[in-house]
């Protein structure tokens, strides 16, 4: 590029700063998104791994009430079993200024996910003292040396605190259903030799399983998942224990809260750069289209002069290159800085990752490589067919495109219609591309806005969908598992409560087997059930009921059977699903007490919802009590969790009416370019200002509202992308109020109707000799 191409360039930037901006604001969005939800995925993804691999997570384990060395043997002599070791987990309390809830894991060894030292003594076989969680320490300010009072199985006991740990299986840690997300260090975990136990007799109740034949820690593969079901059955085949049940890794719960929300973060990281990027091509073709059009004569005059064509394309295509590659490269900085490290912020309160990190990957490089391509491609189509014409071709004026009639003009239609009407009608036909460019605009900001709006909408009707619809009881007992059925009926006569069942059971259906909770239902009207379409239904005494991610991971439809067994037995059993609900959450099977009955089933409820005040005082004056939890304390960590999605639909909305802006300014101008001889013409005739401003705009509503439409039904399209990336332990009734419709509809009008009316102002301003300059 020549010195006085490049003033021109520089010239030509300044002078149509807006429009510019406008591409290299859609590029740096688009970058932004993207490097900030990759910059969070890779690094997460990265970590979690390289964390794995450091604390050789489990393969899977084996759980029952009870395991023995030769149970250990048995296993460590499969052929695919590299390592195998017992542990003791026992929930109980640490005594501080209050007690609070801990689980205890008594070991032998510490091969299989171990303990990540992060203060104090690792861990040797035989040693004394407690290895304490990080996270519950640093929260309860607990130090190496303190001596802990410890209950456990109705036994006190005093440990010194030797180490502050980390621990992979408990990367999300649940301690029990008080909470229905992770509160970090308000409970805690803790680790301590077999020797320590408190009882008489100790009872190992997992075996940890470390396999030859898996390499992957977290990234599996399709051999890894089938190496691990094989192991799983030949562990079945090789232990003869009541209630077996055996967990492979990628049902492990932290494992699939962690790969939930990385498959959700890389949805999010796809769609919206997708349509940013969309819109951005837009931009370039439209403010390329305008720009080569205003300087007709001007290239016209370079060509004259001697400049090859080659010289002034390569010109032109440099101001789509200099703008989407600064675009894209400050939208990257911005995004790690921002996006980035507010999701990585919003990882680290619900996951304990020591490891934690945000990281670089090549995508954005990748990305940004190929928005520039298309940028440059785009240009170059926008201005290849203007130069390759001869330079006396180019100094004279386009002629205007000839048109035929529409279908409209033959019909009798259209001499009903006023004159503003038929202009409008015959200028959409006669530029059918602007048209359909200014059509796409607004479609693509109209979707981006829909399934932002739904998006919060969506979240945030889950706490009222949940809590007052679903489980509208006002107080939550949960109760230990040896308190047995007799007390349980007390505590429910005295509260008037509903008792329910809720214990994780293996399920089986097609060859395939899962691990879901099933929650076996007394009468009562406290728990209660949904269809896709928010009816409720009522659940039957002769079939089971499912979920519907449990329906959609089964492919099971009604009429089809299902299986489960629980941990304490060897029965299977089996019914036919007979009703398909939805649930928000703790996704799996659901069943009357009568029908449990009816197929031999000993009910033994362990919670009860009640709407009478039951005293917190409970949990610690009364063993047989584990918690007593309000619904206002579920509905707070509820809000807790939904924080971090609060903070993504925030950026989305706000990035949404920015884009909109932008874009619908980008083609208002275009339009308002390419229809300047006609409205010039409107002037002579003798139009008022008022008068054709009002024309320009109607043709805007027509568009506008074509383009509307479509964008609603491509937002639902997006948004259903969007819910259904989510972790399969979560659910959503798609069904919205017309509220987010409304919002993103008069939103995308307004928006539209505004820049248009700020662009037809410059009617006053238009020069009437040069619009009016004929075609010689």
């Amino acid at each position: 590029m020549t010195g006085n191409l490049r003033k021109k360039l520089f010239r030509d930037l300044r002078q149509n700063f807006v429009q510019f901006l406008a591409i290299f604001v859609m590029c740096f969005f688009a970058m932004l998104v993207l490097e900030g939800f990759d910059s969070d995925e890779t690094g997460d993804s990265r970590s979690v791994d390289e964390y794995y691999r450091d604390t050789d997570f489990l393969d899977l384990y084996a759980e029952s009430e009870s395991f023995n060395r030769q149970d250990l043997l048995n296993l460590k002599g499969l052929p695919d079993v590299a390592d195998a070791e017992l542990r003791s987990t026992v929930n109980g309390k640490v005594r501080l200024s209050e007690e609070k809830k801990v689980e205890f894991n008594f070991i032998q060894t510490n091969n299989i996910s171990k303990m990540l030292l992060s203060a104090g003594e690792n861990y040797e076989e035989g040693m004394s003292g407690i290895w304490i969680d990080r996270s519950f320490a640093e929260r309860q300010g607990i130090e190496i040396g303190d001596a802990l009072q410890c209950v456990c199985n109705d036994n006190r006991f005093t440990e010194v605190v030797r180490g502050i740990i980390d621990n992979p299986e408990h990367m999300y840690f649940v301690i029990d259903d008080t909470y229905t997300e992770p509160d970090l260090g308000d409970y805690g975990y803790a680790f301590l030799d077999a020797g320590e136990y408190p009882g008489a007799d100790i009872s190992y109740n997992r075996i940890y399983v470390d396999l030859k034949t898996v390499e992957n820690q977290f990234n599996l593969d399709d051999h890894d998942i089938a190496m691990l079901d094989n192991a799983k059955m030949e562990i079945m085949r090789a232990l003869d224990k009541t209630g077996l049940t055996v967990v492979t890794k990628q049902w492990e719960a932290g494992f699939r809260a962690y790969q939930g929300d990385m498959e959700y973060n890389d949805t999010m990281g796809i769609v919206f750069p997708a349509l940013f990027i969309m819109i951005a091509m837009l931009g370039i073709m439209t403010t390329m289209t305008r720009l080569v059009t205003r300087q007709r004569t001007i290239i016209g005059t370079l060509k004259a002069l001697g400049f090859s064509r080659q010289a002034i394309l390569i010109h032109y295509i440099s101001y789509s290159f200099f703008i989407a590659l600064t675009g894209s490269i400050a939208g990257s900085i911005a995004g790690w800085w921002t996006l980035g490290k507010t999701l990585n912020s919003s990882m680290n309160r619900f996951y304990t990752n020591p490891y934690a990190r945000m990281e670089f990957s090549m995508k954005p490089v990748i990305v940004t490589i190929v928005i520039v391509m298309m940028a440059v491609m785009v240009n170059y189509f926008s201005c290849r067919k203007l130069l390759v014409q001869r330079a006396s071709d180019i100094l004279r004026p386009e002629p205007p495109a000839v048109v035929g009639a529409g279908f409209l003009e033959k019909t009798f239609l259209w001499k009903l219609f006023d004159f503003a009407t038929k202009w409008n009608m015959r200028d959409i036909n006669r530029n059918r591309v602007r048209t359909l460019m200014g059509m796409i605009g607004v479609t693509l900001t109209t979707a981006l806005m829909l399934s932002a709006f739904g998006t919060d909408e969506i979240n945030h009707t889950t706490e009222g969908w949940q809590y007052d619809e679903l489980t509208p009881a006002d107080y939550t007992v949960t109760f230990d598992p040896e308190a047995g059925y007799g007390v349980v009926y007390d505590y429910a006569k005295q509260y008037d409560g509903q008792m329910i069942q809720s214990t994780q059971a293996e399920t089986f259906h097609s060859g395939q087997t899962r691990l879901y909770n099933i929650s076996i239902v007394d009468e009562g009207n406290l728990l209660r059930f949904q269809n896709k379409n928010k009816e409720y239904v009522h659940l039957s005494d002769h079939e089971i009921a499912i979920s519907s991610r449990v329906a959609e991971n089964y492919d099971i439809k009604e009429g089809d059977f299902i299986s489960f067994k629980f941990p304490q037995s060897k029965e299977r059993y089996s019914g036919r699903v007979g009703m398909i609900y939805k649930a928000p959450s703790n996704q799996g099977l659901a069943i009357t007490r009568k029908y449990a009955e009816s197929l031999g089933i000993t009910f033994a409820p362990n919670m009860i919802y009640t709407n009478k005040t039951v005293p917190g005082s409970l949990e610690k004056d009364r063993q047989e009590v584990s918690s007593v939890t309000s619904k206002k304390a579920f509905i707070q960590s509820l809000r807790a969790k939904s924080a971090g999605t609060d903070e993504t639909v925030t950026y989305t909305m706000t990035l949404a009416v920015i884009i909109g802006v932008v874009v619908m300014y980008n083609l208002g101008i275009l339009s308002f370019t390419e229809k300047t001889r006609e409205i010039a013409t409107l002037k002579v005739l003798g139009f008022s200002t008022n008068k054709i401003r009002w024309i320009l705009q109607q043709q805007n509503i027509i568009v506008t509202g074509a383009g509307t439409a479509a964008g609603l039904c491509l937002g639902i399209k997006v948004l259903e992308l969007i819910v259904g990336s989510l972790d399969e332990e979560l659910d959503y009734i798609f069904i919205l109020s017309p509220r987010p419709y409304i919002y993103a509809f008069l939103l995308s009008f307004v928006l539209s109707l505004a820049v248009n009316g700020i662009i037809s102002r410059k009617v006053i301003d238009i020069d009437m000799v040069e619009a009016l300059k004929g075609v010689e």
